[in-house]
């Protein structure tokens, strides 16, 4: 079983130059290795060859993907961009580090000028200069052209600032896209204590919805989580985001040592194969088709929810609070009254 719109998710390396305690990865603990750029474009390679009429996007992941090599990236780069029909390649980097022309020049040919980062109000910066730092990062790459999308992760700090607070600072960034992420119990996470209770989540998307309205700020940047939610109620669109239920049949993380896994968060952990298993195996692999099998069942509350129509049971991986779901439930909700009265 698998889409024909792939996504593989590359880790250079598994360890980073911060070690946030709300990571799905272990932070400046996580093993000091670096990826095979020629034996994981073969693996992606051969994934083609399994399914020729597959697309692709690869994101340079980790840890910090910078820390590897750009050199490498480049031959992996150079040795997948030919195999593909228009393949297309990003990557997710803290930009907590110095932006040297090496990384630039990688950045505006091969990214298209386009890049995701993080912000963690409390947790992502060990001091004032790492701030600055990643403040002044943002700048050069906007003032050079980028699309910067902005991944804020709803930490138990985060959502006690409140939306006010997030949505006024990434409007002063300038970057164009946010995407809020719910945290999962994976690496740094399952050590601290990072999450806020799924209700104070439902609220916080409720609060951030009447913000947005009072304050015209739906066109400040686009809001992703938001606007998938919105999406439901205007076009119809069910399945976007976090709510398609079908991640697991599409994601392939490739971690720095060789193994396979689905979604990255819980990479590390969950592998089903290895880039030395013929793409074939690793695809139908038992473990992976258990994985995606996991993925589609519901908990059965769902289906007694008057909002499940909008919500199709949200992410697989967020876990319920006794009776309390981790859905927009309370979001959903509102719309719902909104459009039909």
């Amino acid at each position: 079983m698998i889409s024909d719109d792939l996504m593989f998710y590359i880790k250079t390396t598994e360890t980073c130059n911060l070690n946030c305690d709300h990571c799905f990865t272990s932070g400046k603990n996580g093993k000091k290795i670096y990826f095979d750029p020629k034996n994981v474009a073969n693996w992606v390679n051969g994934v083609k060859e399994c399914r020729p009429s597959a697309k692709a996007h690869f994101e340079f992941h980790g840890g910090e993907p910078f820390l590897a090599p750009v050199s490498d990236m480049w031959t992996f780069y150079n040795l997948t961009k030919d195999k593909w029909e228009n393949p297309t390649y990003g990557i997710t980097t803290n930009l907590v580090h110095k932006l040297t022309e090496e990384k630039l020049e990688f950045m505006d040919k091969v990214l298209n000028k386009r890049i995701g980062t993080s912000w963690d109000p409390t947790i992502r910066f060990d001091n004032k200069q790492q701030e600055d730092l990643f403040e002044s990062n943002v700048k050069l790459l906007l003032d050079r052209g980028y699309t910067i999308k902005l991944f804020v992760s709803l930490t138990n700090d985060a959502v006690q600032l409140g939306p006010k607070f997030i949505m006024e600072y990434v409007r002063s960034l300038g970057v164009q896209e946010m995407a809020l992420e719910r945290i999962t119990h994976d690496g740094n996470a399952t050590e601290n204590a990072v999450f806020p209770s799924n209700l104070d989540l439902q609220i916080f998307f409720l609060t951030m919805h009447t913000f947005m309205k009072e304050n015209d700020a739906r066109d400040w940047f686009d809001n992703e989580f938001m606007e998938n939610v919105y999406s439901k109620f205007e076009t119809g669109n069910m399945g976007a985001g976090t709510f398609c239920r079908d991640c697991e049949q599409k994601l392939f993380t490739i971690n720095a040592d060789g193994s396979i896994a689905g979604c990255p968060n819980s990479a590390p952990t969950s592998a089903f194969g290895h880039i030395d298993d013929d793409p074939s195996i690793v695809i139908n692999s038992p473990k992976r088709c258990e994985v995606i099998m996991s993925e589609l069942q519901r908990d059965p509350r769902c289906y007694e929810c008057k909002v499940y129509k909008y919500c199709k049971g949200d992410c697989h991986q967020l876990v319920w609070e006794e009776n309390v779901c981790a859905a927009p439930k309370l979001l959903m909700q509102e719309l719902d009254r909104e459009l039909h009265g």
